[in-house]
């Protein structure tokens, strides 16, 4: 009787050299939930999703933790957690300094999948944590948080293609709350110009594989997630969105052989969001956190007797002497870990709690990236977003934003020729190891 064989990521060697093997399409909507994805198919606002469900296999997916972009692309690509890939979030502080700034491609110090042996020639197109591009096998555009398009496109030959459709990275997000009008405008100018690009590149090379990330779903959720629920125009535009993203997935769709892959995948799920809590402000509160208060705050601000300190969205670093210059805590402090997870357990606003729960970095990460993990992790309470601000005006901030990343309810849907075991609870984890038994099949 056939068995189904597991595979990883080091296994792309064996079947990336396949005879007859058709082509892998990885295709994703950041920020699509599993719920909205079946509520849009089945209204008829997304048919060509609608059709792909019934052909395929379609569960629901848990994010990275914490449930960022950043964090989540990365291990799904690499098929390993941050422990292995080093990204944390989409900021990051190096080792003996207190340098902010954001990850990017050089953060990321495991190979993704179209690096590995076997996956090329490969068209990547807008999967974050990518800026600058990296040399491939292929051609790369790289997505948020790109500022520079001439250094997110490899190779360099390959820049007159995006310039010339208009290619931009991402939406002006402000232009969510300064021109409504203009940010779906633009919305749809993005996801026309990445579409146009894409058709003009497709019969350039050979591809062996084409990931294509679509992230104006994100941003509209996060600006206008209340609306998806509300009669009106603004609702009309939201599902307007909506449905070019479907088409757009049905121009893929269509282009494809029978002998093909396709996975279909989401970052994270969504969902209203309520407040918005300060967490350096508690820390502040509570003594854990002392800053020099000048007109300008950043980490290196942080005072020797600080204890320990955030960063989004609730990652919590202990202030410890062989990391941070000034640091004075000592690595894995029992003791303060047990204080501070007591300090945000009992934490109330208005009498709800602002945590779901506390996890432990030592017991979410492992890899030689591990020592760089944060201490805890905070999991907001359903409603809750958390800020890493370091300079506060008070416990809440005001904010534009309306919709907030789930943990849950991410999307993973794949269409095989081969039949497919899912683990019972997909995680972003698990999509490399299934793509590659999705190309693999049932081994004799």
């Amino acid at each position: 009787m056939p068995t189904r064989k597991k595979l990883w990521p080091s296994d792309c060697v064996i079947w990336g050299t396949c005879k007859g093997m058709g082509r892998t399409v990885f295709f994703g909507i950041d920020g699509l939930s599993h719920t909205m994805w079946r509520d849009l198919a089945d209204s008829g606002v997304m048919p060509q999703s609608a059709q792909l469900i019934k052909e395929s296999q379609l569960v629901p997916m848990r994010s990275a933790i914490p449930e960022v972009s950043s964090v989540a692309w990365t291990s799904m690509v690499t098929g390993r957690n941050p422990g292995g890939h080093n990204v944390f979030g989409f900021t990051d502080i190096p080792d003996n300094s207190y340098t902010l700034a954001f990850t990017s491609a050089r953060t990321v110090k495991a190979p993704p999948f179209w690096q590995m042996e076997g996956w090329g020639p490969s068209l990547v197109m807008n999967v974050p944590q990518t800026y600058p591009a990296q040399p491939l096998d292929g051609t790369l555009v790289a997505g948020y948080v790109a500022l520079d398009l001439a250094k997110a496109v490899y190779p360099a030959a390959r820049l007159p293609v995006f310039e010339e459709v208009g290619y931009d990275i991402d939406v002006e997000m402000a232009l969510a709350w300064t021109s409504p009008d203009r940010f779906f405008a633009e919305l749809t100018r993005i996801l026309e110009a990445r579409s146009a690009a894409l058709d003009i590149l497709w019969s350039q090379a050979e591809w062996q594989t084409i990931a294509f990330i679509i992230t104006g779903t994100d941003r509209l959720n996060h600006y206008f997630l209340d609306h998806y629920e509300q009669e009106g125009a603004l609702r009309e535009r939201f599902l307007d969105f909506y449905s070019s993203v479907d088409a757009a997935l049905g121009d893929m769709v269509a282009r494809l052989a029978d002998d093909d892959v396709l996975v279909v995948v989401s970052d994270h799920g969504f969902e209203l969001q309520e407040k918005v809590v300060n967490v350096n402000h508690v820390l502040k509160e509570a003594g854990l956190l002392v800053l020099d208060d000048g007109p300008r705050v950043t980490p290196a601000s942080m005072q020797p007797e600080s204890k320990v300190f955030a960063m989004d969205p609730g990652r919590l670093y202990l202030h410890r002497s062989d990391r941070y210059p000034k640091g004075q805590v000592g690595p894995g402090d029992e003791s303060l870990l047990a204080k501070i997870s007591e300090l945000f357990t009992g934490f109330r606003h208005e009498g709800k709690p602002i945590v779901e729960r506390i996890e432990l970095g030592k017991d979410l990460y492992d890899g030689p990236f591990s020592y760089r993990a944060p201490e805890l992790v905070l999991m907001p309470a359903q409603g809750v977003s958390f800020s890493g601000r370091l300079k506060s005006d008070g416990l809440l901030e005001d904010s534009y934003i309306v919709g907030k990343h789930t943990l849950e309810d991410a999307v993973f849907l794949c269409r095989s020729p081969n039949a497919v075991d899912l683990p019972e609870a997909m995680t972003v984890f698990d999509v490399l190891p299934a793509m590659n038994a999705a190309r693999e099949g049932i081994v004799e």
